[in-house]
C-alpha cells in the first residue's frame, strides 16, 4: 500500500521473512595425551604382552574415536617400540600423539669363571683389624675385593648366581717375580675363563727401579700364560702408597708407583688386554682408602679395587641383545675361547 505524506511517498508492507536461528559454535579440534611410556623388564629375555595406559581425548565434535598401534596387550619385541595413538572426531578431525614401550631384558655376562691373583692386597690384609700394639696385618678375606666382586656379579647378573665365582689367589708377602711361576701351577689346576692381575707392590718394597723393571717383566709373563689359555685378563695398576704413614712405615716406595704403573698401562694396550686402572679410581685418596700403614688399602679401599673391577668388567663382558626386524628377539653370546691344556 502507497501512502502519500507530505510529498512523501512511503512504503510500507509486511515481511514474511524470519529471523534465523544462531548456528552452534564448532568445537575444536580433538586433542589427544598418550600414556607415560612404560618400561618392563621380560624374565625369559623374549617378547612379551604389555598392557599400557589409556590415552585422554579432549575437545572435538563428538563422538571421538580413539585407537592405538600397536594396541595394548600386545606382544612388544626385546627394546623400544613407539606406540602411536590417534583421535578422530565426527568431523573427521584427527590429532595423534605418540609413546614407548620398552621391553628390558635380564642382563648377563659372557664369561662366569675369574680367578683374581696378586699379593696380600689380592689376599684381604688390613692392617687396622690386626691384633696388638704393633697391629700384625691381618687377612679378612669377607672384606677382600674378590669377596666384594663376586657378590656384585652375583647381584648384577642373578640368573647366572649358581655359575659366578671369583677364587681369590692372593698370597702374602709374594713378588710378581715369584708369582709368575705359581700362577702357572694354578691356572692347570682348575678351568677360569678370566684373569684379575693386581700384582707388584712387594716387588717395590726395597725402593729400586731396577726390581720394578723386573716386576713388568714377571707380569707381562703372567699376562702371556694367561691368554695362551684362552683366558681373558684385566690388568689392574696398582693403588697409591701415602710416603707419610707411620706404624708401620710400608708407603715408602711411593714414588715408583706411578712410573710402575705407568709400563702396566703400556703393557695392557701392548698386549691387548683390558686395563683397570685402580691407581686413577683411588684419585689420590691415602687416607681413606689407604690404611695407616700408607701401603694396604681400608675396607672402603678394596670396596673401591672391587667396584673398579665391576666396572671394566661390566663393559667388556655384558652381554648385548639384537633384533633382526621383528623376529624374535635372540642373546648375542660372548664365547671364550678353547683353552688348550
Amino acid at each position: 500500500m502507497l501512502t502519500a505524506l507530505a510529498g512523501v511517498v512511503l512504503l510500507s508492507a509486511c515481511s514474511n521473512s524470519q529471523t534465523q536461528p544462531t548456528p552452534p559454535p564448532v568445537a575444536d579440534p580433538p586433542k589427544i595425551s598418550c600414556p607415560a611410556p612404560i618400561s618392563l623388564q621380560s624374565p625369559l629375555s623374549q617378547p612379551i604382552s604389555i598392557v599400557y595406559g589409556t590415552p585422554t581425548a579432549t575437545g572435538g565434535q563428538s563422538p571421538i574415536a580413539v585407537a592405538c598401534v600397536p594396541p595394548s596387550g600386545s606382544i612388544f619385541p626385546v627394546g623400544p617400540t613407539t606406540v602411536t595413538c590417534t583421535a578422530t572426531d565426527q568431523r573427521q578431525r584427527i590429532d595423534s600423539c605418540t609413546c614407548t614401550v620398552t621391553v628390558t631384558v635380564t642382563p648377563r655376562i659372557g664369561l662366569t669363571r675369574f680367578v683374581a691373583f696378586g699379593d696380600s692386597m689380592t689376599a684381604g690384609e688390613v692392617v687396622s683389624e690386626g691384633n696388638g700394639g704393633i697391629r700384625i696385618l691381618r687377612v679378612d678375606v669377607a672384606k677382600s675385593y674378590p669377596t666384594v666382586l663376586q657378590a656384585k656379579l652375583v647381584s648384577q647378573y642373578a640368573g647366572q648366581a649358581q655359575s659366578i665365582f671369583v677364587e681369590n689367589q692372593g698370597l702374602k708377602g709374594e713378588t710378581a717375580t715369584d708369582g709368575a711361576s705359581r700362577l702357572r701351577g694354578v691356572l692347570s689346576r682348575s678351568s677360569y675363563d678370566v684373569l684379575l692381575l693386581m700384582d707388584g707392590a712387594n716387588d717395590l718394597a726395597d725402593r729400586d727401579s731396577r726390581t720394578a723393571q723386573l716386576a713388568l717383566t714377571a707380569i707381562r709373563s703372567m699376562v702371556q700364560t694367561a691368554k695362551g689359555r684362552g683366558l681373558k685378563v684385566f690388568l689392574a695398576t696398582l693403588p697409591p702408597q701415602n710416603k707419610d704413614a707411620c706404624c708401620p712405615d710400608r708407603g715408602l716406595s711411593a714414588v715408583l708407583v706411578e712410573p710402575y704403573n705407568g709400563g702396566l698401562r703400556g703393557m695392557a694396550a701392548d698386549e691387548n688386554v683390558t686395563l683397570v686402572d685402580v691407581f686413577q679410581a683411588f684419585n689420590g685418596d691415602t687416607t681413606t682408602l689407604i690404611d695407616f700403614d700408607g701401603l694396604h688399602p681400608t675396607p672402603a679401599g678394596y670396596q673401591m679395587i672391587a667396584d673398579t673391577f665391576f666396572k671394566a668388567i661390566k663393559q667388556e663382558l655384558e652381554q648385548s641383545s639384537s633384533m633382526s626386524g621383528t623376529g624374535p628377539f635372540r642373546l648375542m653370546p660372548l664365547f671364550a675361547p678353547p683353552r688348550p691344556r
